[in-house]
């Protein structure tokens, strides 16, 4: 959608999704309902060799990604057993084993080693049927996606986001696993989301970093994409038709990069395309709650991987050297950010009022519509809803 919308100006929506900065109950209900929400696990370049894991969550459940060979499944991080989890690390590689009494699972997630079971339990392993949850996975470029799907509910991961998924499968089309870095901020994950939407800002909290004039403000056109309209992109200097030219060209493989750009996947991860002198880079981003009021901000970064076989041996080396100096520079925005966001989440209960937005904010009013759409689903207890397909 191009950038003659009608600004969010004294916005009708309410503050509902205020509450859950501040209201642990909502928190947890919000969660309940953002697990049913396609979510970013991880890079299947974090996975190359078989039995490789990562540990990850959706909404506030964890879960785990494994490689099976050929295959990736994905599993809530809990024994079938005593509840225990099955993984205690970010990652590993190994069989899938519970540390509390060995109970051991196959790759559909059946209990297929069992100590002492006809003993203990009167039955086989097979006669017993334990297995664990299963989550929905697919991919787009390297990246993982997961959710626990309702009943009924066929949205694919490419439908879910639309002509992003394109843009994105190109933007990630990685053959080794990028450099990644945790900043850790004291707030909410929807105000370091947020921010990150939040043109209006760039005066007044990062004028050294991108200059007193806002100059990443000029000229922009925003867009809106995905099966509900749920995610958005920023584009400087466009026309009205650069979304769609960027879809057929990385559709075509024809695709080359020359303008900074920002894609937002809901509800917590964003794709940045960043020039610097000589080349572009690419960082994948993801604000992951760990708590109502604590969030892991999540960067991998790299070098864009467009025209990547024309490549010097003079310019990979040059990539090398900025590559070095990247968390330097994240480390400051993501400071200046985070200090705003931490001063914003010490009112979280006194948000109580309709967001005023300006036409640099359309985006985070973007948001707060499809976070609203998120939080209609139904209310389904995860415990009830998600179980293991019988076996």
């Amino acid at each position: 959608m191009p950038s003659d919308t009608q600004p969010l100006i004294a916005s009708d929506l309410p503050p509902s999704w205020a509450r859950a900065l501040g209201d642990p109950a909502a928190f947890a209900r919000e969660q309940n309902r953002l697990a049913q929400v396609w979510t970013m696990l991880g890079l299947t370049t974090d996975i190359p060799k078989d039995n490789d894991w990562i540990r990850a969550s959706i909404g506030d459940r964890s879960v785990f990604v494994q490689r099976f060979g050929d295959a990736i499944r994905g599993f809530e991080n809990r024994c079938a057993h005593r509840q225990f989890p099955l993984r205690t690390r970010d990652r590993g590689n190994g069989v899938i084993r519970c540390a509390f009494h060995h109970w051991q699972y196959d790759r559909q997630g059946r209990a297929i080693g069992i100590p002492r079971c006809p003993e203990l339990f009167g039955v086989t392993p097979r006669e017993l049927g334990a297995s664990l949850c299963q989550i929905e996975i697919a991919t787009c470029g390297t990246v993982i996606f997961g959710r626990f799907a309702m009943p009924g509910d066929t949205m694919t991961l490419e439908d879910y986001l639309g002509d992003g998924f394109h843009i994105l499968a190109a933007i990630t089309n990685l053959d080794k696993a990028p450099r990644h870095l945790v900043r850790p901020v004291k707030s909410n994950w929807q105000l370091p989301y947020q921010i990150s939407m939040d043109d209006y800002h760039l005066v007044a909290v990062h004028p050294g970093s991108f200059g007193k004039n806002g100059y990443l403000t000029t000229g922009v056109t925003y867009f809106r994409y995905g099966a509900n309209l749920d995610h958005s992109a920023y584009f400087p200097g466009a026309e009205d038709d650069a979304f769609g030219r960027m879809v057929q060209e990385c559709r075509d493989g024809t695709y080359v990069p020359h303008r900074f750009r920002i894609f937002h996947f809901f509800p917590n991860f964003s794709a940045v395309m960043l020039k610097v002198p000589g080349f572009y880079f690419v960082m994948l981003i993801q604000c992951r709650g760990t708590a109502m009021d604590k969030t892991d901000v999540n960067v991998w970064y790299f070098p864009s991987p467009f025209q990547k076989d024309q490549k010097s041996r003079s310019q990979k080396a040059y990539e090398d050297a900025v590559a070095f100096f990247m968390p330097h520079y994240f480390t400051r925005v993501l400071g200046e950010d985070n200090r705003i966001n931490e001063q914003h989440q010490a009112i979280a209960r006194q948000i109580d009022s309709r967001q005023i937005l300006g036409r640099h904010e359309w985006r985070v009013g973007w948001f707060m519509e499809a976070y609203e759409r998120a939080m209609g689903r139904e209310e389904t207890p995860v415990a009830s809803l998600w179980k293991a397909p019988a076996v």
